[in-house]
């Protein structure tokens, strides 16, 4: 049955967002002159080589006096001096520290990250490896670790690290190097190549695109555009291969991260879809921080949601409005930024971003970019409108110090006979900070599951209470945000699974919001 929609924690806390680019940088490091230094300003010279791994590894010479900004960093009878003077890092410790400023941070420089720290299941954090004075400087990218059914910390995976092998800090953009976007942005993939495509034969160059666990279908390279070109429509850490044609025959390959992040809240819902035109359908939802009005399928102002939070919405009859700051940082319902990339809203998919373009008044906080409700797995094209992207909702400038509470709805099985496990991923300016559904929940662990009879009509379907999710002041972004899932069960880890009438009910909201962190 289809329905019609009502008129028509990262480290990058501090990061500063370039044309159409995040950048990792966080605070900004300050430097001093060295007297005796292995670095002048960047390093000499750099060659990158293909290692098999998400990131290339590099290697540089240099010689001078230091004076741009790194202190002998050959780890010899100094070693003490050679890390950057960076407010936003500590040296090497003797230990790892388990407190929340330190979430994320290898203290002990082992090459791991929190590990026996505790944390809640459901939970993910930015993580760096190596010295931590090096956290955000350019070059360095953090990778992302998840809190086990253990209820400790995994591994760090993913990133651009301070360890030896990798030494981010050098900063080799002249081979293949580690690239940034924003979702919906189109990323020339050949900038992540440095010279290393220069000597390419005419018609060889090949780029492929492994996506993040969970971002499915993977959207292809080029298309109609540039054989270069990747618009990638979800958050995360996408591995690019290149590929070239050499003189005399054969290919040579590289291998370079692509890290795609957003600032503020970002929401990310994704799900299986059927083959055909038509599929399940669920819907994202986001309430208002510090209210406990019932949640609201047909929407209303606690809830944004697909019924009252598009570009169709606020140009008609004005959407949610939580906000009234003037401009950033301050929250703020509308920001139009000065620099036209920024506005990330206008590149969004299916023709919404030039609907946002056509208003003109920037990007609306908080949003639903786009709602899903059909589109075929076997599409690989974003800009086709068959394409299954992800639902998302964001909030560019979020309050701190403030919950946000997140559920998901089962709108309609649309008939059909199939199971869908809803995924949400949570980013904070660009870090993940929960993935939620697949684990975390039930002992023995198993995946949320929405089954067909729970979405057959219009009521009594299913509504799930997923997560709080707060920003927090930190100096430089180790502690952006923090989730915290909701459990009917916190020992047994069950989650709060209702049906809409009564999310719509007197006290359908669940349980208050935690103390404010």
């Amino acid at each position: 049955m289809n329905r019609r929609k009502i008129a028509i924690l990262g480290f990058a806390a501090c990061a500063a967002f370039a044309t159409g680019i995040v950048a990792p940088l966080g605070c900004e490091a300050t430097t001093q002159p060295g007297t005796g230094g292995d670095v002048a300003g960047a390093a000499g010279s750099g060659n990158t080589t293909n290692t098999g791994a998400s990131s290339p590894t590099t290697s540089g010479t240099g010689a001078g006096t230091g004076e741009g900004g790194l202190i002998n960093i050959d780890g010899g009878e100094d070693a003490n001096n050679d890390a950057m003077m960076n407010p936003c890092g500590t040296k090497c410790g003797p230990e790892e520290l388990c407190d929340p400023d330190h979430t994320g941070v290898d203290d002990n420089c082992n090459g791991q990250v929190d590990e026996s720290c505790d944390c809640a299941a459901g939970q993910a954090h930015s993580c760096f490896k190596g010295d931590p004075s090096y956290i955000n400087t350019p070059g360095c990218y953090p990778g992302s670790m998840k809190c086990t059914e253990n209820g400790i910390w995994g591994p760090c995976v993913g990133g651009v690290h301070a360890t030896d092998d990798q030494k981010c800090y050098v900063n080799d953009v002249a081979g293949c190097h580690p690239i940034s976007a924003v979702p919906f942005q189109d990323v020339n993939l050949k900038e992540g190549t440095g010279n290393f495509s220069d000597n390419a034969q005419s018609g060889t160059e090949v780029w492929t695109v492994t996506c993040p666990a969970g971002v499915n279908p993977c959207p292809a390279v080029g298309g109609v555009a540039p054989p270069d070109d990747f618009k990638p429509l979800q958050s995360g850490e996408y591995t690019i291969t290149y590929t070239k044609g050499v003189a005399g025959g054969g290919t040579e390959s590289c291998t370079y991260p692509l890290f795609v992040g957003a600032p503020g809240l970002r929401v990310e819902l994704e799900w299986e879809h059927d083959l055909g035109d038509d599929g399940v359908d669920l819907d994202l939802h986001v309430h208002q921080p510090n209210n406990m009005l019932p949640w609201s399928i047909d929407g209303e102002n606690q809830d944004c949601t697909w019924s009252n939070c598009t570009i169709t919405d606020f140009s008609s009859f004005g959407g949610p409005d939580w906000f009234n700051g003037v401009a950033p940082p301050d929250p703020v319902d509308w920001y139009l930024d000065p620099v036209f990339e920024k506005n990330t809203c206008y590149f969004a998919p299916r023709g919404k971003g030039m609907e946002w373009q056509a208003f003109g008044q920037g990007c609306h906080n908080p949003r639903l970019d786009l709602d899903n409700i059909f589109c075929d797995p076997l599409v690989l094209d974003v800009d086709d409108d068959n394409f299954c992207a992800p639902e998302n909702v964001n909030v560019d400038y979020p309050p701190k110090n403030e919950w946000f509470r997140i559920g998901v709805h089962y709108f309609s099985s649309h008939g059909l006979n199939y199971d869908v496990h809803p995924r949400i991923k949570i980013f904070c300016n660009g870090a993940l900070a929960a993935d939620l559904g697949p684990a975390g929940y039930y002992v023995p662990e198993a995946p949320i599951t929405f089954i067909p009879s729970d979405g057959q009509g219009f009521a009594g379907n299913r509504f799930w209470i997923a997560a709080d999710v707060a920003f927090v002041d930190d100096k430089c972004g180790t502690k952006a945000c923090v989730v915290q899932p909701v459990y009917t069960d916190p020992v047994g880890k069950a989650p709060l699974l209702i049906v809409d009438t009564a999310a719509e009910a007197p006290g359908g909201f669940g349980p208050p919001f935690p103390p404010p962190p």
